[in-house]
């Protein structure tokens, strides 16, 4: 679903409200855990001529379904990290505001786990080919442009408490790598031990790896909620803390290929053809920001 009508609206109304003030925010963010779910068009080891010269002499090797039913998990912990964000806002009414705010959000993951809940072809190479199936989650970017609707209300003066909601779109760059290694003995593989070829299968599968690190990208729509409170210092400018929460649609990565697929270059025949991808998505989107705020106020 294309998000430019949403980034239109947004700076179209940014353009034509004339700005009031400018609220500049520093500080940190937190994410919720984040599991990512894989998936790829490769076939079983036994369908990759480079493994098993006699791949397309099996039926199954040959069939147009790659890939389906497969995947595979990776969970992690919670990211921490940076905010920085940039808030324009018009004064409306009294106590009501519109504001365009753009921020950039850098979240540190530096995690590595180990796959899980693989399904198809994936659960045999885990649970029978790999002496160890690793993804690492590095840092997630995030640059988001919202519009926000903000109630004040005043207290003595001196303070100014704030709350709202906002409606935006997110882009959004996962750093992340993945290694899958097999046994370096061929006693320790399974795969193959039917075909006519087995011990030639074995030798060529032993201690191969599928390696890559890539950066995987989506653009989202999402809702943020926000509560502020600030003190008054003059009557242009204003300190304080606020606190975000956000929510955006599931992450969905494009096709990506791998460094390395079996030790070799990332397809399945030796003429170069059927080159294996993957793709990645998680649901699990939300995170929390706290930031300390600077806000200035133009002459009317």
């Amino acid at each position: 679903m294309s998000k430019a009508p949403i980034v239109v609206l947004l700076l179209g109304l940014a353009i034509s409200a004339p700005a009031q003030y400018v609220r500049v925010s520093l500080g940190g963010n937190a994410s919720e855990n984040v599991t990512i779910q894989s998936r790829s068009d490769d076939r079983a080891s036994i369908c990759d001529e480079y493994i098993n010269p006699r791949s397309v002499e099996i039926p199954e090797c040959t069939t147009p379904d790659r890939g389906v039913g497969d995947g595979w998990l990776a969970p992690f912990r919670s990211g921490q990290g940076f905010t920085g964000e940039v808030e324009i806002g018009h004064e409306f009414a009294r106590n009501f505001s519109l504001a365009v705010a753009y921020s950039n959000n850098a979240t540190r993951f530096n995690q590595t786990v180990s796959s899980t809940d693989a399904t198809g072809v994936d659960f045999d190479k885990i649970s029978n080919e790999l002496a160890s199936g690793e993804e690492t989650l590095g840092t997630v970017e995030s640059q988001e442009l919202f519009l926000f609707g903000l109630l004040e209300w005043s207290k003595h003066d001196k303070w100014i408490l704030y709350g709202g909601a906002g409606i935006g779109v997110a882009r959004k760059s996962m750093d992340f790598s993945w290694v899958w290694a097999r046994s370096a003995s061929a006693t320790d593989i399974a795969t193959g031990t039917d075909q006519p070829n087995a011990d030639e299968i074995r030798q060529n599968l032993a201690g191969t790896v599928s390696v890559g690190r890539r950066s995987i990208r989506d653009n989202q729509l999402g809702y943020s909620l926000v509560v502020g409170v600030e003190r008054i210092l003059t009557d242009a400018v204003s300190v304080g803390i606020k606190a975000q929460w956000k929510r955006f649609e599931e992450f969905e990565s494009g096709a990506y290929s791998g460094d390395l697929l079996r030790s070799h270059v990332p397809n399945l025949r030796l003429d170069g053809s059927e080159p294996v991808s993957s793709w990645s998505s998680t649901k699990n989107t939300g995170s929390g920001v706290l930031v300390f705020t600077t806000r200035y106020r133009f002459a009317k």
